[in-house]
């Protein structure tokens, strides 16, 4: 669907078409899931970025320890000047919960424009496939690790008299495992 309002080019609509087509604010990820910074919800809101800051700050604190699996992040980043400003990135949820307060067209074209980045190459994924994943990444990382450490160690030369007795001790482990005493 093509949002495009002809006879009112600063409508909510015509930002979004901006905020999408020039991609003014590229899109932010949160823990690798789509996220909204509030740089982008007041470009796209046409309200003033430090308006968006104080609102969300508002809802954070009033929901508090109702906040449960939501996320948000507040950081830094540097405005057109290059000087560091404010910035707060939000989950789905949370976007929907700031917006809530400002008008049904608003919340409207917020939800097509979360249905965009939903569309735009993020990839939902199950809880358990992300701890797999992680478990596997932490394998990996485990073992370029210890080849590290082991290149420092130097492999242990063994006397002649010192493989026999390996051999012996060998052979003796498979005589019991054939053998076992009852």
């Amino acid at each position: 669907m093509h949002l495009t309002n002809i006879t009112n080019p600063n409508t909510p609509i015509s930002v979004f078409e901006k905020i999408a087509n020039a991609g003014s604010v590229a899109p932010s990820t949160l823990n690798g899931l789509p996220g909204m910074s509030s740089l982008e919800i007041a470009q796209a809101t046409g309200k003033s970025h430090k308006h968006v800051l104080r609102d969300i700050t508002k809802m954070i604190k009033e929901i508090g320890p109702l906040l449960g699996q939501c996320q948000y992040i507040k950081t830094l980043a540097p405005d057109g000047y290059g000087r560091l400003q404010p910035i707060i990135i939000l989950d789905k949820e949370l976007t929907f919960t700031v917006l809530t307060g400002y008008n049904a067209t608003l919340r409207l074209l917020v939800n097509r424009r979360w249905l965009e980045l939903e569309g735009s190459g993020f990839k939902r994924v199950s809880i358990q496939d992300a701890v797999v994943h992680l478990v596997e990444r932490e394998k990996v990382n485990r073992q370029a690790a210890l080849r590290v450490v082991n290149r420092g160690k130097p492999s242990p030369q063994l006397t002649a008299q010192e493989k026999e007795l390996q051999r012996l001790y060998r052979a003796a482990q498979r005589y019991e495992k054939m053998n076992p005493m009852r």
